[in-house]
């Protein structure tokens, strides 16, 4: 490891070298958006922990910011119709949620996607450093540019319905910085676009050293789950996470591939002159997300059926939910209201009356802006306990399939400091298959706690329940915002609680299958098992090789109380200072041909 690469400038993990330098110096020639000189970088390092890929010779501080006011990119325009069929598509994401307001485009170059915001009738306002660039916007476009970087606008008590991050985070010395300040600049039930390469991508690990993000002005790449986990820790709430879509010029993209391509290269060039400006392509290379994140706050009911008791350790009640209309008068007569203080449902984007009833019933609610599933639901749960001030977390779910009476019980082996985590197992005394759980399910647990046992080297009765609790300091200690959004996302938890050490009990609790009850049908039944198994096979290869993400440490931390990390004021620097999410420790060598960039 080089000794200039230091520590990570997101979780301060160890660097090491993925990619050596052939840069010999950054100027704002090479910053521009269309330029791509393979190779032409510095040092590529990689984080052993957050797998976040880091170019650390670039300057900081003000040099950095005077190379961006210097540059002017007189071949951006060249694309601009496409661009701004690609400025549609992301405008048209966000006014799924939001298709009005204000909106902050920050680093907006020449305003083409400010502009398209400025004719769909948004209040829009742009950042941008580079001189030129925000004069073509302001003198062509008539926008409103300001030529001063994210950290010293001053906006006043104006915040925003949207903030627009397109290509910008990795430029920035300290995208955590960044990320906090847009969270401040946002409004309640505001929506956060963050557009950025994926270095943890198949086609970033295919087309390795060539892969067109490796280049002179990208400070820090961030990968796709990494970059999840921050947006969550700061207690906004993902809605979308999808490929960007590109249309360029076919021209345009052969003359990107033909810069990384060897002597295939030549013919791309020939095939792009040939065709020049005549067709357009629209395509995605799956190496590039955009993510909405929205800032969404708790909706309280008129009188809160689990009042604060104001003691010293707060037990917050956590209820996943998905179409619970019907069982949750049921489960909040059945909760003891003195054993916490506080009862938070989250309602998964629910078709029916979900929200409402749990409102009625005196329940907090979330309600996630769309579908995004069980492990996710728990993900929102988990986080939004801890940053308003939980010391312990059980779930319960909103579907009455476990019996919500016992939480004193669940609580309280965390709360004696004799456990981190105790879960509900309806196999301890196995009365199970008498408490209507299907031969076929009964069949299926068995085998894979079997199969976990094994793997984990523990002993447990169970590990498919839905009950749980857990003290916060342990999901402090792990990265169970790097989970899968679905059913699994209970077995990598296990997997992250077995690698940490956590103290675990079980309670038996008794089962519960009726008509009402959400339950997983056959065909997922055995996608999940599947998955479960992938997850044990990836555990017990990491014991050898020590590269899966989902048991390294949290690049985020989780804050309480009061809610998110505290916002970085206006005037304060965003500059000071992992293994790959998808299991990669680092890039692979091998090269391959992907293409342009820039909206």
């Amino acid at each position: 490891m080089s000794e200039a690469a230091g520590q990570c400038r997101i979780c301060s993990g160890p660097l090491k070298l993925a990619f050596a330098g052939t840069h010999g110096g950054a100027s704002s020639d090479n910053f521009t958006p269309t330029y791509h000189g393979t190779g032409e970088h510095g040092d590529l390092f990689i984080c052993r922990e957050c797998a976040t890929v880091q170019q650390p010779s670039l300057p900081g501080g003000d040099a950095l910011h005077d190379l961006y006011r210097d540059m002017s990119d007189d071949g951006f325009l060249d694309e601009e119709e496409g661009r701004r069929v690609t400025a549609g598509r992301l405008l048209d994401l966000v006014a799924a949620h939001k298709p009005h307001g204000t909106l902050l485009d920050v680093g907006c170059g020449h305003g083409v996607l400010l502009d398209e915001a400025h004719k769909r009738g948004y209040d829009a306002t742009g950042l941008e450093l580079s001189a030129v660039s925000a004069r073509h916007a302001r003198e062509d476009y008539g926008l409103d540019v300001h030529e001063v970087a994210l950290e010293s606008f001053e906006p006043g008590d104006r915040r925003f319905d949207v903030v627009m991050l397109a290509d910008v985070i990795e430029h920035l010395e300290n995208p955590v910085s960044a990320l906090d300040r847009c969270f401040e600049l946002l409004a309640d039930g505001g929506v956060l676009c963050v557009v950025t390469p994926d270095p943890s991508s198949r086609t970033a690990r295919l087309a390795g050293s060539k892969w067109w993000g490796y280049i002179p002005g990208h400070m820090c790449l961030l990968p796709r789950k990494t970059l999840r986990e921050l947006l969550a820790a700061r207690g906004l709430v993902i809605s979308e996470d999808v490929p960007l879509v590109r249309t360029f010029t076919a021209g345009y993209w052969l003359n990107g591939m033909a810069e990384r391509s060897g002597a295939v290269g030549s013919a791309a060039k020939l095939v792009a002159g040939a065709l020049g400006s005549k067709r357009s392509f629209t395509l995605s290379l799956g190496d590039e997300r955009v993510i909405l994140a929205h800032k969404v706050r708790p909706r309280e009911p008129q009188h809160k059926l689990v009042p604060d008791r104001g003691g010293e350790k707060k037990i917050h009640i956590v209820l996943p939910a998905y179409k619970a209309s019907a069982t949750i008068p049921t489960v909040a007569k059945e909760i003891p209201v003195g054993a916490a203080d506080r009862a938070l449902l989250v309602d998964d984007s629910s078709p029916d009356d979900t929200t409402g009833v749990a409102l009625q019933e005196g329940f907090d609610v979330i309600r996630h802006p769309s579908n995004r599933g069980y492990g996710a639901n728990q993900m929102t749960c988990y986080t939004r306990a801890i940053l308003d001030g939980a010391d312990i977390v059980v779930m319960v779910h909103a579907d009455n399939q476990y019996d919500p009476s016992l939480v004193r019980k669940m609580v309280q082996p965390i709360e004696r400091g004799e456990a981190d985590v105790v879960i509900g197992s309806r196999l301890l005394e196995d009365k199970a298959i008498a408490g209507g759980m299907p031969r076929w399910k009964w069949v299926g647990n068995r085998f894979l706690t079997w199969a976990e046992n094994r793997a984990f080297r523990t002993g447990f009765s169970e590990f498919h329940t839905g009950y749980r609790a857990f003290s916060a300091d342990i999901l402090r200690e792990i990265p169970f915002l790097r989970n899968s959004d679905g059913f699994v996302f209970d077995q990598e938890i296990f997997a992250q609680l077995v690698d940490r050490g956590a103290r675990v009990q079980e309670l038996a609790i008794p089962t519960r299958y009726f008509l009402e009850a959400s339950s997983v049908s056959f065909t997922r039944s055995v996608e999940y098992g599947l998955r479960t198994l992938v997850v044990l096979a990836r555990f017990r290869i990491d014991e050898r090789r020590n590269r899966w993400a989902l048991v390294r440490r949290p690049a985020a931390s989780l804050r309480a109380p009061g809610g998110p990390p505290t916002p970085v004021p206006a005037g304060a620097p965003v500059s000071s200072p992992g293994a790959d999410p998808d299991g990669h420790s680092g890039p692979p060598a091998a090269d391959g041909p992907p293409g342009p960039t820039g909206v």
